[in-house]
């Protein structure tokens, strides 16, 4: 079963970075890297071993002395290094908040990432990383997994205005668009 799996590491420190990657080598281990905010400090050493890093954008001051070499580039840096990068949205173990992962590509935009790297890693890198059959990529005969924005994804006041699944048109209804509509329905008879 070793090299079958991935393992992901939650790692901050470039030491502990190095010594994570050593491990994986020993053991001849398929790892992803959680975090690793001083990843840019060991960049080419992760991208020599061939091991993704997933990464929040945002998680750039340092809290804690882990983090203490955190910077807004770490992104950028990792991706010049040659490392395949995914996103988190923000908070890497809050699931409620996928929804912001466009958000911090726009981060990494806006601090050095060039955009096509960005999108590459919201759609195709993840679908090669965890062999997908090159989901996240468009070309005739594939399965049409599709979001159709208002504008550009990366931008905060743009949002998704048709999803199709397998070529089926997902409903735009959640239970927070059915409560808003409610309570605007009720404002509107008020006024």
């Amino acid at each position: 079963m070793q090299g079958e799996e991935y393992l992901f590491v939650k790692v901050s420190r470039a030491s502990d970075i190095l010594k994570i990657l050593e491990v994986g080598e020993s053991y001849n281990l398929r790892m992803i890297l959680v975090g690793a905010q001083e990843g840019w400090m060991v960049a080419d050493a992760i991208a020599e071993a061939g091991t993704p890093v997933i990464i929040d954008p945002t998680e750039n001051l340092p809290e804690q002395f882990q983090t203490l070499g955190a910077r807004l580039e770490n992104p950028a840096l990792l991706h010049a290094a040659g490392v395949d990068i995914m996103f988190t949205g923000m908070g890497w173990q809050n699931t409620h908040n996928a929804y912001l992962v466009t958000q911090c590509a726009g981060v990494a935009v806006a601090h050095g990432l060039p955009y096509e790297a960005a999108m590459a890693a919201l759609f195709s890198t993840p679908s090669t990383v965890f062999s997908l059959d090159n989901s996240g990529r468009i070309a005739a005969d594939m399965p049409a997994d599709m979001v159709l924005w208002s504008g550009d994804p990366l931008e905060l006041v743009r949002e998704a205005e048709l999803v199709f699944v397998a070529g089926e048109q997902v409903p735009m209804v959640s239970r927070s668009t059915r409560l808003r509509d409610k309570y605007l329905a009720k404002n509107s008879e008020q006024d």
